[in-house]
């Protein structure tokens, strides 16, 4: 995990299902724009951030992706890595761990 400076965009709510139709947990994902280096990564919110009111606190930070310039936010995200052996896939990407705090002095 690692605390990171980027702007937010494209945040969204994802609605799911599991194999048989029922719905899972809302989810969220999210568009962060670093600049150094200059990438852009998406990145998930669990459903207990969903919950929990984080990813409320993320649409006050959201930047608007065809303005002028980029709202700079601090967030702590880590990679994560799996697979799924009976389907035979693999996963990996990053995700949301906390808004990382900030202190002014």
């Amino acid at each position: 995990m690692a605390s990171i400076e980027g702007a937010i965009t494209d945040l969204q709510i994802i609605n799911r299902t599991d194999d048989k139709g029922a719905p899972l947990p809302a989810s969220g994902e999210f568009k962060f724009h670093t600049k150094n280096p200059a990438s852009i990564w998406t990145v998930k919110v669990t459903p207990d951030q969903v919950q929990g009111g984080i990813y409320r606190q993320l649409e006050t930070m959201q930047s608007d992706p065809n303005g002028w310039g980029l709202k700079p936010v601090l967030l702590n995200i880590e990679y994560y890595e799996g697979a799924n052996v009976a389907r035979q896939m693999d996963w990996k990407g990053f995700r949301l761990n906390s808004i990382a705090a900030t202190e002014k002095k």
